[in-house]
């Protein structure tokens, strides 16, 4: 399960939503910690910052879904790049992972130099982990990135194939569409506002094909190359064909 989140992270119009994951987590029987890694900012305070940020939302939301239970531990990796060993060691004991926000195009580089990219594909497809990701933690996870900083598209992670994210999204911010024209014709744009987002699961009926769901505080806009978009009612799942 991937929950794509359009930012501000971590607010109070995220609580339900993130309780949706910790909640999934819980009835899977997973046990492992919940572990942020905020590496789309830079080493020290932004690091420190965003994880804390972190750390205090859900660990909030652990003891309301837990309450005296046995509770997952809700904790920050180190910063991959320094302790490389380190943050992968804390990552494959996650139940959940947690990328906050910042710099898309530092959160790429650091994944793919530190080989956390490959973990995270295992952590998916292996464990059955949940991963979540806002804005450009949300960015980096799809077929292609937006790269503010650069003026340009790059290849993202591709755990979300075939799509692409734009974050802190308005309904009446489609003009921000003409800056990722050269996505390609077979890519669906997801415009998430903030605090509100997609939880994404592959279909149970089909390997090329992800039902996404409406999550947070406000709807989400799809984009389905030719078919238009189309704004997801909260609650309101949609199947999206991607390639093979």
């Amino acid at each position: 399960m991937i929950c794509l989140q359009g930012g501000a992270e971590f607010g109070a119009d995220c609580i339900a939503m993130d309780r949706l994951l910790v909640e999934a987590a819980r009835n899977a029987g997973r046990t492992g910690d919940i572990v942020v890694t905020a590496l789309a900012g830079a080493s020290g305070f932004e690091y420190d910052t965003a994880n804390n940020n972190g750390i205090r939302h859900f660990s909030s939301i652990v003891k309301s879904v837990y309450g005296n239970d046995d509770a997952p531990s809700v904790i920050a990796a180190p910063d991959a790049r320094g302790d490389e060993a380190g943050a992968q060691a804390a990552l494959r004991s996650a139940s959940i992972i947690v990328l906050p926000g910042g710099s898309p195009s530092r959160l790429l580089s650091a994944l793919i130099e530190h080989k956390l990219d490959q973990l995270l594909k295992e952590f998916l497809d292996g464990s059955g982990g949940i991963l979540m990701g806002a804005s450009a933690g949300a960015m980096v996870l799809c077929e292609q990135t937006w790269l503010p900083d650069r003026g340009k598209l790059a290849a993202g992670l591709a755990l979300v194939p075939g799509c692409l994210v734009l974050p802190h999204f308005s309904a009446g911010g489609l003009g921000r569409l003409d800056s990722v024209g050269g996505a390609g014709p077979a890519i669906t744009v997801l415009g998430l506002p903030e605090q509100s987002g997609l939880i994404v699961q592959t279909s149970s009926t089909s390997q090329t094909a992800l039902v996404m769901t409406s999550v947070g505080a406000k709807p989400s806009t799809v984009i389905k190359p030719n078919s238009g978009e189309q704004l997801l009612a909260l609650g309101q799942s949609l199947t999206v064909e991607v390639p093979a």
